[in-house]
């Protein structure tokens, strides 16, 4: 049975990524995004990671778009990045994603709108059964707490996994691991946290058996609490 680890908000800390990596054994890579700005990750770095384990990520605020963009698995050359509203199989699930985080308008690369979000939820509804739905940016109410306590969701995101309604929602960007889950739509919702912080998601199992569990990186190995 595949093993399938997700993560996010790295920022740069690609030693704690092969620190997990070499403990969890992986068949697989997602990210819900936050890599890196632009020189945090360097080239070798990426060549080193897409060799050892396939990857499929979206992307946050603080990424490198034109690298993401040029990044190819080295095990059959597909695209690291998951384009907006693509529905893609990998490791042997359904996965759609929606990058970037919301803004009143997208004059940056990095920011989607409500519009945006829209027209992507309209194109993955009609399709088959999604498994997982892959954003950075987190849908209101649900799995949205702030350092602060606050929410940080937007509704955008929360129309969005009603519409596609996948078996299990993976966000990120408020850098707080949690989870919730969802009587309508069934769905288990977790914020990944952030992988800096040893923070990360283990999907096990397909279809309805889909399972994720929320764990955290310990000193020199991999522990796993109970989820958040």
């Amino acid at each position: 049975m595949a093993k399938r680890i997700v993560v996010g908000d790295l920022h740069g800390d690609t030693d704690s990524l092969f620190r997990l990596l070499d403990a969890e054994q992986p068949d697989c890579l997602l990210c819900v995004g936050d890599w890196g700005d632009p020189d945090e990750i360097a080239p070798p770095i990426w060549d080193a990671l897409l060799s050892r384990v396939p990857v499929l990520s979206v992307f946050g605020n603080h990424d490198d778009l034109l690298a993401l963009a040029t990044l190819r698995n080295h095990s059959d050359g597909s695209p690291m990045l998951l384009a907006q509203g693509e529905r893609r199989e990998f490791c042997g699930l359904s996965v759609a994603g929606v990058s970037g985080i919301w803004a009143k308008t997208n004059r940056l690369p990095h920011y989607v709108t409500d519009e945006g979000v829209a027209a992507w939820a309209s194109s993955l509804a009609p399709g088959p059964t999604t498994d997982l739905l892959l954003t950075h940016g987190c849908p209101i109410g649900v799995a949205d707490r702030t350092p602060s306590g606050r929410p940080g969701g937007q509704r955008c995101f929360l129309d969005l996994l009603r519409m596609v309604r996948p078996r299990i929602h993976l966000c990120g960007h408020l850098h707080v691991a949690q989870r919730r889950d969802l009587d309508s739509p069934p769905c288990g919702v977790l914020n990944t946290g952030s992988l800096r912080d040893g923070h990360y998601v283990i999907l096990t199992g397909t279809g309805e058996a889909l399972k994720a569990q929320a764990c955290r990186l310990g000193h020199g190995s991999a522990r796993r609490p109970d989820d958040a």
